[in-house]
């Protein structure tokens, strides 16, 4: 398999390396989290001002018709630098599943305003009984005449908390699930806003007999787009799992314990050589996921999900445990990456869930 990006691609994860590298170190990216949507509003300005946030759409949609390998070279590229900016709430959950299952005249209004930065959008699919599937959806829609109305609770609505509309998941008269959208200002809508681990803002959203508009597209466009978050997560956890790894390397070089670096210690060396292996072996999985098709593809990233996040958390713990006490401070960058990875890693499925799912479609 070649493995090479094409220079576009090449191009594109330059693009994202050098706004990072410009914006990113401990401290700003502290001030950033500290912000009340939990990221830089001049930040989501300069990444939409160079255009990368439409890389995921088709061009019809003014966006680069970017694939999955261009998906993970961009998450890949963030997660490097930790990056607080809501790419993966607002572009690869709510725009994706717009473009695939809005009205033409629904994408045509919201996409544009979505990549250039002007207005966002959430998901909202989870719910207590649900856990990560969607299968006990209870949030229902009723209502007489032509007006749905919704009703229900929606649990940790990834950037609801600063969102236009809301693409919501709920269950029809006929009990079948269907997707609407609503506008986060409608009457009946009831926000509680709080942070995650990583400091990224997150709403339950509670609905009473809340106006909505239908969604033509069918219930096949929020797997297809929760596949490709899922697929987007792993490319984020490689990128974070290189930046620690790198990081704690560094760090061994340096600290020394009884006259020597740590590092020369053969049982610290032992450690970092299975993180290597760790983060080489997901990475491959990463690579096999987004080259997959069709069914084989959903199954691949389940498999690759449960791989990369248990990996991902254990290079994590030990890289925060090799820098000894620093490494659980919010000053030094890898104790900010260790609460992402707790983040993601159980995002959409953790990796006891997310196994349990690959067996079940490889059986």
């Amino acid at each position: 398999m070649d493995f090479d990006l094409s220079d576009e691609q090449g191009m594109l994860r330059d693009l994202v390396e050098r706004f990072a590298n410009d914006r990113y170190d401990s401290v700003k990216r502290l001030a950033y989290v500290r912000a009340p949507s939990g990221f830089s509003a001049e930040g989501w300005a300069l990444l939409a001002d160079t255009g990368l946030l439409a890389f995921p759409f088709a061009e019809a949609f003014g966006g680069l018709g970017g694939g999955p390998v261009e998906m993970i070279t961009v998450m890949e590229a963030l997660g490097r630098s930790v990056a607080v900016e809501p790419v993966l709430p607002v572009i690869i959950l709510a725009g994706k599943i717009i473009e695939r299952a809005g009205s033409p005249d629904q994408a045509a209004a919201l996409l544009p305003a979505l990549t250039s930065g002007t207005q966002f959008a959430a998901l909202a699919v989870a719910e207590r009984n649900a856990r990560f599937g969607y299968a006990a959806i209870a949030t229902s829609v009723g209502g007489a005449g032509a007006q749905p109305l919704l009703s229900g609770t929606k649990q940790m609505v990834l950037g609801g908390p600063y969102a236009d509309n809301l693409v919501v998941v709920a269950r029809g008269a006929d009990g079948a699930l269907g997707l609407y959208l609503v506008e986060a200002d409608a009457p009946g809508i009831t926000r509680r806003n709080y942070r995650l681990a990583d400091g990224s803002a997150a709403s339950d959203i509670d609905f009473a007999q809340t106006p909505a508009t239908p969604m033509p597209g069918s219930i096949e466009a929020l797997e297809s787009t929760l596949n490709d978050a899922r697929l987007a997560v792993c490319g984020e956890l490689i990128g974070l799992m290189g930046m620690m790894f790198d990081a704690t390397l560094d760090y061994l070089k340096t600290r020394n314990q009884f006259g020597q670096a740590i590092g020369d210690f053969q049982a610290v060396q032992h450690r970092m050589a299975d993180h290597y292996a760790r983060l080489e072996l997901s990475r491959g999985q990463l690579y096999r996921a987004a080259a997959q098709s069709g069914d084989a593809c959903v199954a691949a990233i389940a498999g690759a999900k449960a791989y990369i996040a248990a990996n991902a958390m254990t290079l994590a713990e030990d890289a925060v445990q090799l820098h000894g006490g620093i490494g659980t401070t919010e000053e030094l960058m890898v104790g900010q990456a260790f609460k992402r990875v707790l983040v993601l890693a159980s995002l959409f499925g953790d990796s006891e869930w997310e196994l349990q799912r690959y067996v079940a479609l490889t059986a």
